[in-house]
């Protein structure tokens, strides 16, 4: 950010923090002034407050002393009638008391006695009242000064708060100062150094040439790696009627993705007529052109003070297509930028490709797999047709098998069929053997044989289970 002072109108760049500081100082001048005014305002009215208040106070305390002292005169006047009113009747008793009666005496004495208890009460009202009024006027003189108190401490703190937001903004305003001081001291040694940085640059670009200097700088990089497949080569191609000072060619996979046609320009501070920048636009454009390059890029030490070209890479597209204005110590960055961009959009550009011959392989393999498939489905076709015929051949003789088989399997039924009653025979007989082939049987009628099984039995010689008796 550019900043322009009011006094000398030099402008000078300051970066986001400084112009941050700056601003902040700026906010912290006008805060304390504004703090000032704000505390210098709040004294004011405190003090006309208090004035206030001390003024009200004083005359409520006028009025009440004024309302204390009425009532003080009214009393006095009250006891000097009472005593009046005593000295007649003490005047009076003493010149007619021969004349009045004993009752008229006591009678006398008693009013007396009541006056004298009147005048009693009444003093001891005057003193109770000036008690009480001396005790109220001590409590408001107590509270007045109270709030006094209360005001002068209140304006205490404001001032103490004040004298250390003082005293804090100081030491801010210093430190900020010391900052500004520090970085205005860096800014100029930055400036001191570019100048003498600018005043080295081109003595050296004047003594070796700023062509050698780029070839140079190109070279130092591709020994180390940078740009293995680029070309970078003097144009000495001059058919067309002019010839750039450099042409720079970068290939992937043998295939060019990138080409820039390099101006170098530079002259002497002394130089008495001074070229500028736009000068050799025209006729880098027509190199560019005629060698067939992409990209123009002016390499130039032209108008060393112009903000404009010292910005870095500058696009001047907007007078020819596809052209930048660079300072020597940004030649190798838009290179590499510009190289950057190419190989990506190359890449692109050649996975697309593959992808496409890969599309027409599959779509040769697939003709051919058409092909494959007709001349297997005719060859299968024949097969079929020679298994076929061998296949009703073998139905005909299974068919044929399964009709023997059948009277075969006729034959066998009938056999089973004997089988089966015999097998029912033989159930029947084992029954009748089980059921009917007993010794209680077989020796019915005949007493001799059963006497003889007994008598066997009896002896252990036939087992007890051959069957019932």
């Amino acid at each position: 950010m550019n900043l322009k002072c009011p006094n000398c109108n030099a402008t000078f760049e300051v970066d986001e923090n400084h112009y941050a500081a700056l601003v902040a100082q700026v906010k912290n001048v006008e805060f304390e002034a504004e703090i000032n005014r704000r505390l210098a305002e709040l004294s004011e009215v405190q003090k006309a407050k208090e004035e206030t208040n001390l003024a009200k106070a004083e005359q409520k305390l006028e009025k009440t002393v004024s309302s204390k002292d009425s009532e003080i005169n009214a009393l006095k006047t009250e006891i000097e009638r009472l005593k009046a009113i005593v000295d007649s009747y003490d005047t009076l008793k003493k010149a007619d008391l021969e004349s009045f009666s004993a009752k008229s005496t006591q009678k006398l004495m008693e009013m007396a006695a009541l006056k004298d208890k009147e005048i009693a009460d009444l003093k001891s009202k005057l003193k109770e009242s000036d008690a009480k009024h001396l005790l109220d006027l001590a409590k408001e003189r107590n509270s007045s000064r109270e709030e006094l108190y209360q005001k002068e401490k209140e304006i205490t703190e404001l001032a103490s708060k004040l004298e250390s937001q003082k005293t804090e903004a100081k030491n801010r305003e210093l430190e900020l100062r010391n900052t500004h001081d520090v970085m205005m001291k860096a800014k100029d040694e930055e400036i001191e150094r570019y100048k003498d940085m600018k005043s080295r640059l081109s003595t050296k670009m004047i003594g070796e040439t700023l062509e050698q200097h780029c070839q140079n700088t190109f070279n130092l990089a591709r020994s180390m790696g940078q740009f293995p497949d680029a070309y970078f080569e003097k144009d000495n191609d001059a058919s067309g009627g002019t010839k750039g000072d450099f042409i720079f060619r970068d290939y992937i996979d043998g295939q060019e993705c990138l080409s820039i046609m390099f101006e170098m320009k530079n002259e002497a501070d002394t130089t008495a007529t001074k070229h500028k920048n736009e000068d050799f636009f025209a006729k880098l454009d027509k190199d560019r052109n005629d060698k067939n390059c992409e990209y123009a890029v002016l390499v130039s030490l032209l108008e060393i003070d112009n903000e404009f070209y010292n910005n870095g890479i500058v696009d001047v597209s907007y007078r020819y297509p596809k052209m930048f204005v660079v300072r020597p110590q940004f030649f190798m960055p838009v290179i590499a930028l510009l190289s950057k961009a190419a190989r990506r959009s190359a890449e692109t550009v050649i996975a697309l490709r593959a992808e496409l011959v890969e599309a027409k392989a599959q779509s040769i393999d697939v003709t051919k797999f058409e092909e494959r498939r007709d001349k297997f489905a005719a060859e299968f076709m024949k097969f079929v047709d020679g298994h076929r015929k061998k296949h009703d051949d073998a139905m005909d003789a299974i068919d044929k098998a399964i009709a023997s088989a059948e009277k075969q399997i006729d034959s066998l039924r009938k056999i089973k069929s004997l089988f089966d009653t015999s097998t029912q025979k033989l159930v029947r007989a084992g029954e009748v053997i089980e059921n009917d082939f007993t010794i209680k049987k077989l020796t019915h009628g005949n007493p001799t044989m059963r006497a003889k099984f007994d008598e066997a039995r009896l002896s252990g010689q036939i087992s007890k289970e051959i069957g019932p008796r």
